[in-house]
């Protein structure tokens, strides 16, 4: 029934008869509609200051779905900021790893660099040390 006296227009109110009224006052209505409904009549100023507080609140819901708006509008650019910082991130880990591989192989050639030119230097220092210790054996015999 209540869903029947907000179809109802002031002016329709105003035009009907009084057991007109009654019925479409009567059940379940709100008490802000009784209010507006159970007065004889609703003055210029009134129905003026009604739509004023009507259009003020338009307004203001307005602003806080522009305002919804520019929130959404704010979270979808965050969330593609976001997906472009997992793909750099991304990105970057996977250099990351590539360029750890390449200091282990450059760590392992390095190390074996060292490994053999140490062994040509030992190498080289026993064919020395033989060249040099055979002879002197060769003579005292």
């Amino acid at each position: 029934m209540a869903s029947l006296n907000r179809g109802v227009s002031g002016s329709d109110f105003r035009n009907a008869h009084v057991d007109e009224r009654e019925t479409l006052l009567e059940h379940d209505s709100e008490p802000d509609e009784d209010m507006i409904f159970n007065r004889s009549s609703i003055s210029d100023d009134d129905e003026i200051k009604v739509h004023k507080k009507i259009d003020s609140v338009r307004i203001q819901i307005r602003e806080v779905t522009d305002v919804m708006r520019d929130n959404v509008q704010k979270v979808l650019e965050r969330g593609e900021r976001l997906e472009d910082l997992q793909l750099a991130s991304d990105r970057l880990n996977f250099a990351g790893n590539e360029f750890r591989d390449a200091a282990r192989r450059a760590q392992r050639r390095a190390w074996l660099q060292n490994i053999k030119s140490r062994v040509i230097i030992i190498g080289i220092t026993v064919i020395a040390i033989i060249c040099i210790i055979v002879p002197i054996i060769i003579n005292y015999s």
